[in-house]
């Protein structure tokens, strides 16, 4: 298939039809009213806060029917799009009317049939799964007893509970750890504010700020502590970054939430949410292909009791424990800046 690269992006068409230089435009041809009432939308936009080019072009109407000025004309919807697709290729598109609800229509029939699929999977695997409580159910008399006798050769990890969670069942807390980083984006998308606060900070209070320096550095120590030392004792990513979120979110207290945003810009936070998980799918993703099919090229295993063990289970704590940290200190910004 042959691409013509001489016919601009649809971007482009764009901005010259906003700034008026297209290339084929004559002299003596009109002016385009849309790209006038553009325009001085834009110049709206610039001096007062950000509005919606429907919502200026409701106000801009309700404000000539207020003054009886007459509305001005405006070439139907097809003319326009007929008009536009001469000048962008020399050539006609063809339009179609009726054609966004076809589409939506397919897409209703697209989403119930997916999910008719999904619903006859999840009931298949429920009909065959053992009975509650049936004494010979493998979950019962075999995987725990899995776990508990063969969990320090199979994992290397101490701790029973974390190579379970990051070694027999790591898509699980995979899951878990994308439906957090969900949570946040959809916080994010709901609270964030597109302009920046007029009002100042208020400061935070002397003694909170002394004590809260004495304390974070122990916090955050202990929060590390936590996560690096999951796979050999009581610990691990949800823990370790629980207490690192808190710590974060006593340092916004101290600090202020400018001195934060600064340092911890939402761009920064989500670029570093989105590398965890990455990191996390590739990883066990790795793991577990090279286990299935039996190629020896797993992770060692190292010595049981040794902080370098386990395999892979200490860099996913590291990736579990940075999510939930960002996490906690996201919904903590989000939610103190709609209070405020």
């Amino acid at each position: 298939m042959r691409s013509d690269h001489t016919e601009e992006s649809r971007f482009e068409r764009f901005l010259h039809w906003a700034e008026g230089e297209e290339a084929d435009q004559g002299s003596e041809e009109a002016e385009d009213p849309e790209r006038a009432e553009f325009v001085e939308y834009l110049e709206y936009i610039d001096s007062h806060e950000p509005m919606d080019f429907g919502a200026y072009r409701l106000m801009r109407m309700r404000e000539r029917a207020a003054k009886g000025i007459p509305q001005p004309a405006v070439p139907g919807h097809h003319a326009v799009v007929e008009q536009r697709a001469v000048r962008a290729g020399g050539r006609k598109r063809g339009y179609r009317p009726g054609t966004l609800k076809k589409l939506v229509r397919v897409y209703r029939i697209l989403s119930v049939c997916v999910t008719m699929v999904l619903m006859l999977t999840l009931l298949l695997v429920a009909l065959s799964m053992p009975r509650f409580g049936d004494p010979e159910a493998p979950a019962i008399n075999e995987v725990s007893q899995r776990y508990l006798e063969k969990g320090v050769e199979e994992t290397g990890a101490v701790n029973a509970v974390a190579g379970m969670i990051l070694d027999y069942r790591a898509f699980d807390t995979f899951g878990e750890s994308t439906v957090l980083f969900a949570a946040a984006m959809s916080v994010v998308l709901l609270l964030r504010k597109t302009g920046k606060e007029d009002g100042q900070t208020a400061p935070c209070d002397s003694v909170l700020a002394q004590m809260g320096r004495l304390i974070l550095p122990a916090v955050m120590m202990f929060g590390v502590y936590v996560v690096l030392n999951g796979h050999l004792s009581p610990g691990g990513g949800f823990s370790g970054g629980t207490v690192l979120g808190c710590g974060l979110i006593l340092c916004s207290m101290i600090l202020g939430s400018e001195e934060m945003e600064r340092l911890l810009p939402p761009r920064r936070i989500t670029a570093v949410t989105v590398t965890c998980l990455l990191a996390y799918g590739l990883m066990k993703g790795y793991s577990f292909f090279t286990g299935a099919n039996h190629l020896g090229w797993e992770v060692p295993k190292g010595t049981p009791g040794a902080i370098f063990s386990a395999g892979f289970i200490l860099p996913l704590n590291i990736c579990v424990g940075i999510i939930v940290a960002c996490t906690m200190y996201t919904f903590f910004t989000l939610f103190s800046q709609k209070e405020g």
